[in-house]
């Protein structure tokens, strides 16, 4: 006979499903209310009235609200709670491991873009509060450290299929990739400048691609 009893799993399921949908609750609140009032402005009290739930409940499901935040941020890179590192993810993968460099880059302007839609507004928040709150300033160098080792990885990869464009090293090619995918740029342009996010991911590849590849050869007459 199993020793499984049937009662105490539902139970115990109920009860994670419970603390799941509160876990939501209270990202979905400290979302709203940091992108509609700041990082500062924003309390843990309001958080938890927002949400609905009593303030210990909001460090108990989440943490401090400078976990809430880093919690945030996170699911917005990835784009779902699975535990995978966005270096792991599929779509991420397809971009590494493309055999020709025009594509490795413009499968990474692709995500790059998509990364972007869920995630500037979030970092806007982060790098204003980053000048108030010293453990920010640590989020926000991880952050942009983060960003910089994707940058690498993609270098790396459009070295295994092509030449860099002359005179460029890897790391001034790192130096330019971690620049052009700042999400600020993605806030001035689709969110500020109405441009499609389409139209910033054509512009983005095109930018990849010119800075990093070779000019190609012309014809010979």
């Amino acid at each position: 006979m199993s020793d499984v009893n049937p009662k105490r799993a539902y139970a115990s399921a109920v009860r994670q499903e419970t603390a799941r949908q509160t876990r939501q609750r209270i990202l979905d609140a400290a979302r709203e209310l940091f992108l509609s009032r700041g990082y500062v402005a924003t309390s843990v009290d309001a958080i938890a009235n927002a949400a609905g739930v009593a303030k210990p409940t909001v460090f108990t499901a989440v943490g401090s609200k400078r976990v809430v935040l880093e919690r945030l941020r996170d699911l917005a890179l990835a784009g779902d709670d699975e535990p995978v590192p966005v270096a792991h993810r599929p779509w991420y993968r397809e971009a590494l491991e493309a055999s020709d460099p025009h594509r490795v880059l413009r499968l990474h302007a692709r995500n790059v873009t998509r990364i972007a839609q869920r995630v500037a507004a979030l970092d806007l928040v982060l790098e204003r509060a980053a000048g108030a709150d010293p453990d920010l300033t640590e989020v926000w160098g991880r952050a942009e450290q983060s960003r910089r080792i994707g940058a690498g990885y993609i270098v790396d990869a459009v070295r295994q299929t092509s030449r860099l464009r002359p005179g460029l090293t890897r790391e001034r090619a790192i130096d330019i990739l971690w620049t052009l995918t700042g999400t600020g740029i993605y806030d001035r342009l689709t969110v500020q400048s109405g441009w499609s996010n389409a139209r910033y991911e054509t512009w983005l590849a095109d930018l990849f691609t010119s800075q990093l590849l070779p000019m190609p050869t012309p014809p010979t007459p």
